[in-house]
C-alpha cells in the first residue's frame, strides 16, 4: 500500500505494478498512446480550423480528409443550438419564484442592542470568575511590601 507513497520519481526504488489492476484499455485513457509511448496524430487539420474560424467553407474542410472532425463540430453546433432554445418549464419557474421570500430580510441587530438573558450556567460561571479574580487580587496586594 505504501510502496508508491512518494512516487515523484526521486526515490531509489521502482514503482511496482499494482496487482489486481489490469492495464486500462486505450479507449479509456485521456490521451491515447501508441506502442512507442508517443501521442498519436489527433491534431485537427488546418482546414477544419479555417472552417471553424469562418475562413473556409464546409466543403473545403471536408475535402481535406477530415470528415470525422467536420461531422463532430456540426453535431456539436446543432446540439448547442438546441440547448439555446431550451426554456425552463413554467411550473418549475413558479416553484422557484414561490420559494423566494416576499420581503427583504430583516437586518440583524448588533450584540449591544440585543436582549440580555442570564442563564443559571452563565451566572455560576460569572460568579466563579469574580471570586477567583478577587482572591488573586487580594493575594497580590498582601504580598506587596509595606
Amino acid at each position: 500500500m505504501f510502496h508508491d507513497l512518494h512516487s515523484d520519481g526521486l526515490g531509489d526504488g521502482q514503482k511496482g505494478k499494482r496487482p489486481g489492476q489490469p492495464e486500462r484499455p486505450l479507449a479509456d485513457r485521456e490521451v491515447p498512446l501508441d506502442g512507442n509511448g508517443s501521442m498519436q496524430s489527433t491534431a485537427i487539420a488546418d482546414a477544419v480550423h479555417a472552417w471553424l474560424d469562418g475562413e473556409a467553407t464546409e466543403s473545403e474542410a471536408r475535402r481535406a480528409d477530415s470528415n470525422r472532425e467536420v461531422d463532430f463540430w456540426k453535431r456539436l453546433d446543432e446540439d448547442l443550438a438546441a440547448r439555446r432554445r431550451l426554456r425552463t418549464p413554467a411550473h418549475l419557474q413558479a416553484q422557484i419564484m414561490n420559494a423566494l421570500p416576499m420581503h427583504a430580510p430583516v437586518v440583524i441587530t448588533p450584540w449591544w442592542k440585543r436582549e440580555f438573558v442570564v442563564t443559571p450556567t452563565s451566572a455560576i460561571v460569572a460568579a466563579t470568575t469574580l471570586v477567583v479574580a478577587a482572591a488573586a487580587a487580594t493575594a497580590f496586594v498582601l504580598r506587596l511590601p509595606h
